[in-house]
C-alpha cells in the first residue's frame, strides 16, 4: 500500500466562496500513480470548510441564506475579537460544514456522484488557504 500526501493552495476572493478543488485533486491522484483506494482531503483552517456538493450556485446561495438565518453575523459571539464575522465563520466550520471529506479512487480516478464535486468553502475573508490531500491505495 502506498500513501502519498499533499497540499493544495488556493486564494480566495471572498467571504462565502465555494472554490472548486475536485479537477485539482484529480491531478494528485494521477500523480500519485495510485490507481484505487482513497483520498482524504482536509482544510487547515478553522474558519474554511470542505463541501462535497453540487456546482450550482443556488445550492451555495442557499447554504449562504441558511448560515445567515441560523447564524447571523450581528450576534453577540464571544470569539469577536477579529471581527463577528470571524466568529461566526468558526461556528460555521464546526458545526454547519466540516473540515474534511473522502471519496473512493477506482481506475485512477475520483469516485463522485453525478453531480457531486468537492470544494473548499471561504468562511471568512479572502485569503491563501492550504488543504491538506491524502491518497491511499495501490
Amino acid at each position: 500500500m502506498k500513501i502519498e500526501n499533499y497540499t493544495l493552495s488556493i486564494e480566495t476572493r471572498r467571504s462565502f466562496e465555494f472554490v472548486d478543488i475536485t479537477d485539482r485533486i484529480q491531478g494528485l491522484i494521477k500523480e500519485s500513480r495510485i490507481s484505487r483506494g482513497f483520498t482524504l482531503v482536509r482544510s487547515r483552517h478553522t474558519t474554511g470548510a470542505i463541501a462535497c456538493t453540487e456546482a450550482d450556485s443556488s445550492i451555495h446561495n442557499d447554504a449562504n441564506n441558511l448560515l445567515d438565518c441560523l447564524m447571523p453575523v450581528d450576534f453577540s459571539y464571544e470569539h469577536s475579537y477579529e471581527g463577528r464575522i470571524n466568529g461566526r465563520a468558526h461556528q460555521a466550520e464546526m458545526l454547519g460544514f466540516g473540515c474534511t471529506t473522502w471519496a473512493p479512487v477506482c481506475n485512477g480516478r475520483i469516485e463522485l456522484g453525478t453531480w457531486q464535486r468537492i470544494f473548499f468553502v471561504e468562511l471568512y475573508q479572502p485569503m491563501v488557504r492550504n488543504i491538506d490531500v491524502v491518497i491511499v491505495g495501490e
